[in-house]
């Protein structure tokens, strides 16, 4: 039996019950990560902390600096707005050039299943 159990984003309906389809567990928390990720904070306006400041890393200068703020704020968004994550690493990867490609991946286990998981967010113009 699930331990959670969500809407499957975006949200679609099964054709067969008419119901809205949904997600269970690790899946749940991965599609979570994503819906995190994509959310600028203050976006919400009944909740405006939820969410990360990714975007606002929009047309910086990618240096080691860069990619320390990015983790650190992946991190901290995950952390904070997912609770069944146990073990967090996130790592950055950034290109060279006038428009940088930046890939956030995000290793973890969750209290859940016990399965390392893995979800990946590239940026094509951070």
């Amino acid at each position: 039996m699930a331990v959670i159990k969500g809407w499957k984003f975006p949200v679609q309906l099964d054709k067969v019950t008419g119901k809205i389809k949904t997600v269970e567990d690790n899946e749940n928390i991965k599609q979570s990560i994503k819906i995190i990720l994509d959310t600028q904070k203050e976006e919400r306006k009944i909740v405006p902390s939820f969410g990360s400041n990714i975007r606002s890393y929009m047309f910086e200068v990618v240096d080691p600096i860069f990619i320390s703020d990015i983790k650190r704020s992946v991190s901290s968004s995950i952390e904070t707005w997912q609770e069944h994550i146990d073990d967090l690493n996130v790592s950055v990867k950034a290109s060279n050039g006038s428009v940088a490609k930046v890939e956030v991946n995000i290793d973890y286990i969750t209290d859940i299943e016990p399965t390392q998981e893995r979800f990946t967010k590239k940026f094509d113009e951070i």
